[in-house]
């Protein structure tokens, strides 16, 4: 396996600090993306692999093409299967728009997956054999690049990280806090993350709660802002019903704070109990149940306790497994 190099300015832009959208990212992509990076014929027959998720038809050919015809070692990196295997949880006829990605998957000979949920789906649902299926290589927790965080009883934030659409609940979130302050309970909610068009809930509560000093709605937000926001957090929330992996409740426990989790997320199923209350129930009244707990002194610093003895992946380790194993399979 040969590794070719991105452009520097192409480097710079995927590496950025999260101050521009993704629409804005994407835009200044389209000039190096239209103009290609050359590949050798010997670069391709050391192997080609794809670590992206893409559905433009032509590159789904191309890549069809290279596997029937054996011109490269062809492997790819696939996330998850959520829009073909839970349409509704996307835009009205959407999931055939994208099924060139997966015509092309299955003409892949050799497939490693970032969940052992996608793994089974894949051999289960998709190929429905077991003979391509390479390892489930957990992503990274450090993406947030800040120290870990220490216990203190003075924090009474909770914070939210991540986008908002129906299948996050946060509209859950935000009237469980609700309940909680016409309570007259002493805590705080943070939310960051933009909101996706087919939120119909949320709109509504984030205006009502405009006039509200202990809720802040900061949308889009860099790097740098969610580090100085997790800096004053007492405890994560993350109560999503379906997710590819779920890496926001991973990237909190890396930072070393604990996690109010909805069940069944993938990235959370990587790692031994410990550091997070796991809700079987998403509403708002078992999210403000698990706050309460929280607020509680003992019990959340016992939480914190179980955080630092969790020893979360990191991406350092996730580049050196995927690399072995491109080595393995070229």
């Amino acid at each position: 396996m040969a590794f070719c190099a991105l452009p520097d300015a192409v480097a710079e832009i995927l590496t950025g600090d999260g101050k521009h959208s993704v629409e804005d990212e994407t835009e200044r992509l389209l000039p190096h993306l239209q103009k290609g990076t050359p590949i050798s014929t010997t670069d391709l027959k050391a192997g080609l692999h794809n670590p992206e998720v893409f559905f433009d038809l032509q590159r789904a050919e191309a890549y069809r093409a290279l596997c029937h015809e054996g011109t490269a070692s062809v492997s790819w990196l696939v996330y998850d299967f959520l829009p073909y295997l839970h349409p509704q949880d996307w835009e009205p006829r959407a999931t055939g728009r994208l099924m060139h990605y997966v015509r092309a998957l299955r003409d892949v000979p050799r497939v490693a997956f970032i969940s052992e949920q996608t793994r089974r789906e894949y051999i289960n649902r998709v190929i429905r054999k077991a003979g391509r299926a390479g390892p489930a290589i957990p992503l990274g927790g450090d993406g947030v690049a800040m120290s870990r965080q220490t216990f203190d009883a003075k924090k009474r934030m909770f914070t939210y990280v991540g986008t908002i659409e129906p299948r996050k609940n946060v509209a859950d979130i935000l009237e469980a806090f609700e309940l909680l302050w016409q309570q007259d309970v002493d805590v705080e909610l943070t939310i960051i993350g933009r909101i996706e068009s087919r939120s119909t809930r949320e709109p509504g509560i984030l205006e009502r709660l405009k006039a509200e000093p202990r809720f802040r709605y900061l949308g889009h937000a860099s790097d740098d802002a969610i580090r100085q926001t997790l800096q004053k957090t007492r405890a994560t929330l993350f109560v999503s019903s379906l997710e590819g992996f779920g890496i926001p409740p991973y990237e909190s426990l890396a930072s070393g704070i604990p996690v109010i989790a909805s069940a069944n997320l993938p990235s959370l199923d990587v790692l031994p109990p410990g550091g997070r209350v796991v809700l079987d129930e998403i509403s708002p009244e078992a999210i403000a149940s698990a706050v309460r707990q929280l607020l509680d002194d003992p019990f959340a610093e016992r939480l914190w306790g179980e955080v630092t003895r969790l020893r979360i992946p990191t991406w350092d380790g996730f580049v050196q497994t995927l690399a072995s194993w491109l080595h393995d399979a070229g």
